[in-house]
C-alpha cells in the first residue's frame, strides 16, 4: 500500500532544488534561476496570498519609510491595497482601497468610508499594479521586485525546520545583511530582508490564513466625478460646459443617485438654483427672474449607468459667480468633498 509520506534527500551533497535542508550550492542554483523570486507568478499560483514590502532608509538626519500590503483574495472576490509613506516622521500617505464587489471600502488613515460600482470588475491586484507601473514608471509602486541572481555566490549558512519545511539562509557581503526565507518542497522563496546600519528593506509573502471582507455602516463617500466649468460662448451672452467623464475615473453608478447643479455664489455663500438628476435626461428650467438652465445627459453606452465616455452639457443666461456642482444623493455629498 503507497503511503502519502513525503520523501525528500537530507544529505549535505545534494544539489536539486528539493534539498532539505539547502546546502551553499543547491541554494546558489535556486537564486540563480530566472524569476527565482516573481510575485506576479505567485499571484497565478495561489489563490488567496498577501505581499507585504517594507522600505526604511536614513541619509544624514533624513528618515524615510515606504510600506505596502497587497492582498487578492479570490474566494471572496476581493483585493486589497494599502500603502504608506512616512518622511521625517511625518506621515504623508497612509491608505487602504478594498474592492471587487458593488460595494467597495477606502481607507485614508484610520477613518474608513464605503464607495460603490454597479459594474464591479473583480481582479488580480498584483497584475494590475505591475500594468500601472509599466504605463507610469515615475509613479509611486510597491517595490515587489528583486533579482536574486546578485547575491548566488554569497557564503550562505541555514537553518531548516522540516516540520514547517521553513528554511531561512542568511549571509554577508561588504555593505548589507540579507536573509532569505523559503518553504515547501520544492522550496519557494516567501522572505527577503537586508539591513545596512538603519537601513533596512523586507519582502513577506503569506499564502496561509489570508482573507479579505468588507466593512459595513461606515461612511458613505461620493463618487469622484468633478465636473468641467462654465464658459462664455462667442456673444459673450450665454455661459456653457460641454463635458466628457474621463476614462480615467472608474465609475458606473446609477443616474437617479447623481444630480447636476446649477451653481450661484454670492457674499460668500453657495446656493443651488437649478439642477436635473441625471435620468431625467434633458431639462430647460425657466426661474422667475427670467434666467434659464439647460441641462442634458448622454448615456455614451446605452447601459443605463453614468460612466466612462458620457456626455454632459449645461447652458445659461444666467450671470454673476456661476458654476456647475454634482451631488451624490446616495452618499448625500457634493462630489468634490470627497473624503
Amino acid at each position: 500500500m503507497a503511503s502519502g509520506c513525503l520523501s525528500v534527500p537530507l544529505t549535505e551533497s545534494c544539489e536539486n532544488d528539493d534539498c532539505f535542508p539547502f546546502n551553499n550550492e543547491s541554494f546558489s542554483n535556486l537564486l540563480s534561476k530566472d524569476n527565482a523570486f516573481d510575485v506576479i507568478s505567485y499571484s497565478e499560483m495561489f489563490s488567496q496570498i498577501a505581499v507585504e514590502a517594507t522600505l526604511v532608509s536614513e541619509h544624514q538626519t533624513q528618515r524615510g519609510e515606504i510600506y505596502w500590503n497587497v492582498i487578492k483574495d479570490d474566494e471572496a472576490e476581493l483585493s486589497s491595497v494599502s500603502s504608506r509613506l512616512i518622511l521625517g516622521g511625518t506621515v504623508v500617505i497612509d491608505t487602504e482601497y478594498v474592492e471587487g464587489q458593488q460595494s467597495n471600502n477606502y481607507r485614508i488613515g484610520n477613518e474608513w468610508y464605503e464607495g460603490r460600482d454597479e459594474i464591479p470588475e473583480y481582479s488580480n491586484p498584483f497584475i494590475k499594479l505591475a500594468q500601472s507601473a509599466t504605463e507610469n514608471p515615475d509613479g509611486f509602486w510597491p517595490p515587489f521586485a528583486f533579482d536574486t541572481k546578485q547575491l548566488h555566490d554569497l557564503d550562505w549558512s541555514f537553518s531548516a525546520d522540516l516540520t514547517s519545511t521553513q528554511q531561512v539562509a542568511s549571509a554577508s557581503n561588504d555593505t548589507h545583511l540579507i536573509v532569505i526565507e523559503t518553504r515547501g518542497i520544492p522550496p519557494l522563496i516567501t522572505g527577503i530582508e537586508t539591513y545596512s546600519g538603519e537601513d533596512k528593506f523586507i519582502l513577506r509573502v503569506t499564502t496561509e490564513n489570508v482573507s479579505l471582507s468588507l466593512k459595513k455602516d461606515i461612511q458613505r463617500t461620493p463618487v469622484p466625478f468633478i465636473p468641467e466649468q462654465l464658459t462664455k460662448d462667442s456673444s459673450g451672452n450665454i455661459s456653457y460646459c460641454a463635458g466628457v467623464i474621463s476614462n480615467s475615473l472608474s465609475l458606473d453608478i446609477k443616474p437617479e443617485q447623481l444630480e447636476i447643479h446649477g451653481l450661484l455664489t454670492y457674499d460668500n455663500s453657495t446656493s443651488s438654483v437649478s439642477s436635473m438628476r441625471f435620468d431625467t435626461l434633458t431639462l430647460n428650467q425657466t426661474l422667475p427672474d427670467g434666467t434659464w438652465w439647460e441641462f442634458y445627459w448622454v448615456d455614451f453606452l446605452g447601459e443605463k449607468l453614468v460612466s466612462n465616455g458620457d456626455l454632459y452639457t449645461v447652458r445659461t443666461n444666467a450671470t454673476g459667480n456661476i458654476s456647475i456642482g454634482i451631488f451624490d444623493l446616495w452618499a448625500n455629498s457634493w462630489t468634490d468633498q470627497a473624503f
